[in-house]
């Protein structure tokens, strides 16, 4: 092309980008992870006899992450991305093994086991400070906190109202492992859609739950002398659902789960941070769970946590387990840590535990908790040391638990290291021994593992993660397992 000619062609396409408005366009980030492991596990027949089923397990997750969707005028207060966003994590499993091979079928068929399933663990449109007051998700998403955790397929809404203050709105129904493209990871545990006896009501499984809830929300304020940063949250949520195969006398509909939930936090100075949790199950009419920390950062190289927890079991509405469930038990605990230097970190922790309200379960005529030798109090705590430097990482522990239950003693070391700028290796070794207290004579023994691996970086976002490991023991002479994850993440 001549020199004039090629002038003319560059003032042309220069005239046409002046002209042309501004191109409007959305961003992503696509996170794609496969993860492959083979193993085998041993099966039980009536007869007595045995067999090593093989397990060929593929599972690959896709998050996806859209933002910027909304003109550039939608921006939030900093500035940053887009008010209007969309997340969604997908995940795919089968099992090529034999496994799978020679499962039940028919009436015998165990519904939880399939060989091959797609979960969507969640897929939201979300919007922030619309109109400088609402955020908003709607979709299957997932909410927890200190002392509640729950997925709901609905709509969100928070309204700020002022002065650190919001109140909140929620709606659906809970994620259950019978609806399509479901995972049952995020439904209430007591309760099992493989069940065969009639009088269960399997099919309870197969009904909505629907969900609503409220919550009021305050924080983010500075109070008194020094930097003082906090936040509560006090919710209340219900979800319940219709009767299957109703019969004469029984209501319409019973409530599965019900309960107020109390969350807090606070930060003084940088140096002492609270938090706590608290949750009146309605259902049950107990506190059943109770959290309490606090961490005080003594100097810049100690610092000292000191935790409380009191839990109590809870479940579905529909199980049996709320009657029969044992009872609840409290735990104390303290941890001391200390830098050695700048590298080098170390820590000792303490715990007492006391277990409350047993069941009536009874052993060779007499209470759980006098058949046990430790009785309703167990006690122990771990020492531990690790070293850092870079990418590379050295770190020790040991650990002893010994009361109600039985006793528990162990160490274990790990090691990764770069060796190479696109490699990394790493190891492990464990060691174990147990005792429980129902059968001190038979369930007693010991457990050695290693574990041996790498990563490698194939290229920007491209990385290949390689795991073998082997255990011995008391009940086994060999459990080999692989593990090798292909990690790519993309972003335009």
């Amino acid at each position: 092309m001549r020199p004039q000619t090629r002038a003319c062609v560059v003032a042309a396409f220069a005239a046409v980008g002046a002209w042309a408005p501004t191109a409007q366009a959305y961003d992503f980030t696509i996170d794609l992870r496969t993860i492959g492991q083979g193993y085998q596990v041993r099966r039980f027949d009536a007869d007595g006899s045995n067999e090593l089923l093989s397990r060929r397990r593929l599972t690959q997750y896709l998050d996806l992450n859209v933002f910027d969707i909304g003109p550039p005028t939608w921006r939030g207060d900093d500035g940053g991305r887009n008010v209007v966003y969309f997340d969604a994590s997908l995940r795919f499993e089968t099992d090529f093994g034999g496994y799978m091979v020679g499962r039940p079928t028919g009436t015998d068929e165990i519904r939880e086991l399939k060989q091959s399933q797609i979960d969507i663990l969640f897929a939201f449109l979300g919007a922030r400070n619309v109109g400088g007051r609402v955020d908003f998700q709607l979709g299957r998403q997932i909410h927890y906190d200190l002392v509640d955790f729950y997925a709901f397929d609905g709509g969100d809404a928070i309204v700020h109202l002022g002065g650190g203050v919001a109140v909140e709105a929620f709606s659906g129904t809970e994620v259950r492992g019978e609806l399509p493209l479901s995972a049952p990871i995020y439904e209430l545990d007591g309760t099992s859609a493989g069940s065969r006896d009639p009088a269960t009501r399997p099919d309870q499984n197969a009904v909505l739950q629907p969900l609503v809830g409220a919550a009021l929300m305050a924080g983010d304020g500075r109070l008194g002398v020094g930097d003082l940063r906090w936040n509560v949250r006090l919710a209340y949520r219900r979800v319940w659902s219709s009767t299957a195969d109703r019969q004469p006398g029984e209501p319409e509909s019973g409530v599965n789960d019900e309960n107020f939930a109390l969350t807090a936090f606070a930060a003084l100075w940088n140096r002492v941070y609270l938090t706590g949790g608290l949750r009146l199950n309605l259902l049950l009419g107990e506190f059943d769970d109770q959290q309490l920390a606090a961490r005080v950062q003594i100097t810049r190289r100690q610092a000292v946590t000191i935790e409380h927890a009191y839990l109590a079991p809870n479940f579905d509405g529909d199980s049996i387990w709320n009657v029969f469930s044992t009872g609840a038990y409290r735990d104390l605990r303290a941890t001391y840590e200390l830098a050695v230097t700048p590298s080098v970190t170390t820590y000792a922790r303490g715990f007492a535990r006391f277990f409350q309200e047993m069941a009536d379960e009874v052993v060779a005529g007499q209470d759980l908790g006098a058949a046990a030798p430790g009785g309703r109090f167990a006690a122990g705590g771990s020492l531990g040391a690790v070293w850092r430097s870079g990418r590379n990482v050295l770190r020790g522990d040991g650990y002893w638990d010994d009361g109600f239950g039985g006793r528990k003693l162990g160490a274990d070391a790990s090691v990764r290291a770069r060796v190479a700028r696109p490699m990394e290796l790493e190891g492990r070794l464990t060691g174990y021994y147990w005792r429980s207290d129902l059968a001190p004579t038979t369930d007693t023994g010991v457990v050695f593992g290693a574990q041996a691996g790498g990563r490698y970086d194939l290229g920007p976002g491209v990385r290949l993660h390689l795991l073998a490991e082997d255990n011995v023991g008391t009940f086994y002479v060999g459990q080999y397992r692989v593990l090798a994850i292909v990690e790519l993440a993309a972003s335009l």
